[in-house]
């Protein structure tokens, strides 16, 4: 089956939209943003002809600012004792000559405002970096079509593995590959509302108990949908189905793209382990490049969820 060439699945995964931030790129874009203001704010006052030293007060944040983005509220305060120091510097010269009275409560209040600038936004910057972190570490949800996304059919899986060899039930999992290069046409924002179409008709078209997943591997937009309970005919038959309806939804909305050019396979447990594990360890590199800093690698060994986390601890 053909995917569209290289040079079109390297150019779909190039215009293919980003997933939800990281905390680093968060950090990135609030180095940025921060440093700007704080830049422009002092670019103000100097126009204004406000006092050099007051002007440069202002640029003393950057610094600050910077550290508590990176050490959190003890960079802050360190940085702000340092603010502070080059600030009385700055106005060593004036009190040499009129005397330190006049400027006691301004040397005060800039040291409150360094320290309070250091210790509230490095409080905040540690709860950002836990929450997102925690976001991210939990993170289940395809941005792309609003289905399940990769992380969560190697733990669904992994689940439903562990319950069938349990409880001797069946699983089975119905896999429909849809090739980028049939996006080759669409603009970003058509390309984004069509996905986000789809994901709501593959929600809309399974049972209650059935799970749909969607991943973009860069080739290929890869569609699952875990069927409990579900033997391999009527897998078989759901899957057919399904490429169908995922087919003709697509051709509606103007995608180039054929049924017969659709991969699909339906994979029942127990009895279709070796194509299970192959399919679970290909959304695991998925999942490793969409979550590199908490990627889902102790999934895809195969061995049972007691077993995996005895071997573990």
């Amino acid at each position: 089956m053909t995917d569209g060439g290289s040079g079109a699945g390297a150019a779909a995964a190039a215009a293919r939209p980003p997933r939800g931030l990281s905390y680093n790129q968060v950090r990135i874009l609030m180095l940025l943003g921060g440093v700007v203001l704080l830049a422009i704010t002092a670019g103000v006052n100097y126009v204004r002809r406000v006092e050099t030293a007051e002007v440069a007060a202002i640029l003393f944040f950057i610094p600050i600012f910077v550290a508590f983005v990176f050490w959190d509220w003890k960079g802050g305060l360190v940085a702000a004792a340092l603010a502070t120091v080059g600030y009385i510097l700055l106005r060593q010269p004036a009190i040499h000559a009129i005397g330190a009275g006049r400027f006691t409560s301004l040397i005060f209040s800039r040291a409150i405002a360094f320290f309070a600038f250091g210790a509230i936004g490095g409080l905040a910057n540690q709860q950002l970096r836990s929450s997102l972190t925690k976001l991210d570490l939990y993170d289940q949800i395809d941005d792309e079509t609003g289905l399940f996304n990769a992380r969560h059919f190697l733990q669904d899986t992994d689940l439903e593995m562990s319950r069938a060899r349990r409880y001797q039930t069946i699983f089975s999992v119905s896999s429909v590959d849809v090739p980028a290069s049939a996006f080759a046409d669409f603009g970003w924002r058509k390309r984004r509302a069509t996905l986000r179409q789809l994901g709501q008709l593959l929600s809309d078209s399974v049972r209650t108990v059935d799970r749909a997943v969607h991943a973009h591997d860069g080739d290929r937009h890869r569609i699952v949908v875990v069927l409990p309970e579900t033997a391999d005919e009527g897998a078989q038959i759901f899957t057919d189905r399904l490429a169908t309806r995922v087919s003709a939804f697509l051709s509606q909305r103007g995608a180039a793209v054929d049924e017969t050019a659709i991969v699909r396979q339906a994979l029942t447990f127990p009895g279709d382990e070796v194509g299970l594990q192959g399919l679970r360890e290909e959304f695991a590199d998925i999942e490793r490049r969409e979550h590199p800093e908490h990627p889902e690698d102790a999934l895809v060994d195969g061995a049972r969820g007691p077993e995996r986390r005895r071997g573990q601890s």
